[in-house]
């Protein structure tokens, strides 16, 4: 903790052995954020047109093809393949998700944060990160339940969140491992003083 009370900008001071378990954490936490969007766009669709389906079990539009005929009236019917209502998400498996959440997203935002502080990045906009990064997580436990509510505004809320959540967790990881790992430059040359 002493670190957290010192000047901002010591990531690269750090030993070997700490930027080695800070980069890893920060590398499962990349990995982790891809493939929460990969699981996210297979769950409520990469433009998160499915999360009211998803959650509150509506039913998505189906699609119309009306096919021109040479004669008689134009019908428009709805595809005989069309999906059956979904089924809403059970209130047990919400508890479960958001439980499991409410426990495991603070403590990583919270060791990220801490990394965070320590690079040399300006006051504010580590306050900015920290505070999207805050907010977002919020968010993005509650949007589930706005969903399932069958809330307008809940898909925006989702995707709202959902960038936010991946673009301040993304700054807070690849800030510290650039300034961990990167290319140290070579030092100034000195002059010597000449004698006159």
């Amino acid at each position: 903790m002493r670190d957290f009370t010192r000047p901002s900008g010591r990531l690269r001071a750090l030993s070997f052995s700490a930027r080695l378990v800070y980069s890893v954490f920060i590398v499962f936490t990349v990995v982790g954020l891809g493939l929460t969007g990969w699981l996210a766009s297979e769950l409520v669709g990469a433009d998160g047109s499915k999360v009211r389906s998803y959650y509150a079990g509506e039913r998505d539009e189906p699609t119309v093809d009306v096919a021109p005929s040479a004669g008689g009236p134009a019908l428009e019917l709805p595809d005989d393949e069309s999906a059956p209502p979904a089924e809403p998400m059970p209130r047990r498996k919400l508890l479960e998700v958001t439980h499991f959440h409410l426990f495991s997203m603070p403590v990583y935002l919270l060791i990220l944060c801490h990394i965070f502080m320590l690079s040399c990045v300006g006051e504010r906009q580590k306050a900015a990160w920290i505070g999207l990064g805050s907010l977002a997580t919020a968010a993005h436990i509650a949007a589930p339940w706005l969903a399932a509510s069958g809330a307008s505004g809940s898909t925006a809320v989702y995707a709202i969140s959902g960038v936010g959540l991946g673009a301040s967790y993304l700054v807070m990881s690849v800030v510290p491992l650039w300034e961990m790992w990167r290319p140290l430059s070579p030092p100034a040359p000195t002059t010597p003083p000449t004698d006159r």
